[in-house]
């Protein structure tokens, strides 16, 4: 599961650090896929070492990881992802960037320059007499930045509004009603230049006390209401469960192309379900592409391919 998952954007939806997919007894790891896109066929080779990664496709090696996540689009659920929106909001800001920059290269360039911009304004902050002016210099670049990352995360939310709430429906088998609030640094397109440069002069002298930016895009978060309540302070853990479960399947609803509809990765995704919402959940799988789900029981799912796993041992079932 997390080897199909590293394929759409050569990271882990464990860990951060490619060194600890390397199995402790050896040197390397490496992934090997076929992929099949209507009639397009593509072989991926992915080599991780303690130095560094390598990644082919078709045995020529790429620079980029777009042009990975321009062959393979995966989204995924694994059981700690219940506690999304009651975490710390960088997991959920993590989320809401990797979903757009897999149909968008440019919100992916605009997070990486703010990302840069933010670590020489946090550097200036930390001299012992920081430069005011330089700090002004960078903070307007980032400004510029961050309006345009504001306008594809605000868009991309109302789009997903419409589909998580579809897909909640469906899969709770109910007539509740899901919605995504964004939590935006400045929520004014046409005034926000200036709304941004005022509440970065305000905060300029906190800013030099803690020797760190405390505004900006970067601090950005969002929740989610079932029937107008926070579900992460009212909710139960099956109402969070199912929440989460549709904002991480609605992206799949976005795309239109059946050809290059994302692999649904699900990892023990049915237990804290009740009989119900088992069922709802499997119907509605039932109709995606290609879904890939883990359970230690068997599940009884018409048409689906089983594989065993036991002690590292796979081998094909039915």
């Amino acid at each position: 599961m997390e080897g199909i998952y590293y394929l759409s954007l050569a990271r882990s939806f464990r860990t951060s650090r490619d060194q600890d997919l390397i199995n402790n007894k050896s040197e390397f790891a490496t992934i090997n896929a076929k992929l099949s896109v209507g009639e397009t066929k593509k072989e991926i080779m992915v080599y991780l070492s303690h130095e560094g990664k390598k990644i082919a496709i078709n045995k020529k090696q790429i620079g980029k990881i777009s042009e990975l996540s321009n062959i393979v689009n995966a989204i995924y659920f694994i059981p700690k992802d219940v506690n999304l929106l009651r975490d710390s909001p960088k997991n959920r800001r993590l989320y809401l960037d990797v979903s757009i920059s897999k149909v968008s290269k440019s919100y992916l360039e605009h997070v990486t320059n703010y990302e840069k911009l933010l670590r020489t304004r946090n550097d200036l902050l930390r001299k012992e007499k920081p430069n005011i002016d330089l700090i002004e210099v960078v903070t307007s670049q980032m400004i510029e930045i961050s309006k345009e990352i504001y306008i594809y995360r605000k868009e991309y939310i109302e789009e997903l509004n419409k589909k998580a709430n579809q897909v909640f429906k469906e899969i709770t088998n109910s007539e509740l009603n899901i919605e995504i609030i964004y939590v935006p640094f400045i929520n004014n397109k046409n005034n926000y230049v200036e709304l941004a440069k005022q509440e970065f002069k305000n905060s300029l002298e906190l800013d030099i006390k803690r020797k760190l930016t405390n505004k900006g895009v970067q601090k950005e978060d969002f929740k989610i209401l079932l029937n107008k309540k926070d579900v992460s302070i009212y909710g139960s853990q099956g109402e969070n469960r199912l929440a989460v479960l549709a904002l991480k399947l609605a992206p799949y609803e976005l795309i239109k192309d059946y050809k290059n509809k994302p692999i649904v990765i699900l990892d023990d995704v049915l237990s804290e379900l009740d009989k119900d919402n088992q069922k709802s959940l499997l119907t509605y799988l039932s109709k995606l592409s290609q879904v890939f789900i883990t359970s230690t029981n068997k599940i009884e799912i018409n048409n689906a391919n089983y594989y065993f796993i036991d002690d590292g041992n796979t081998k094909k079932g039915a």
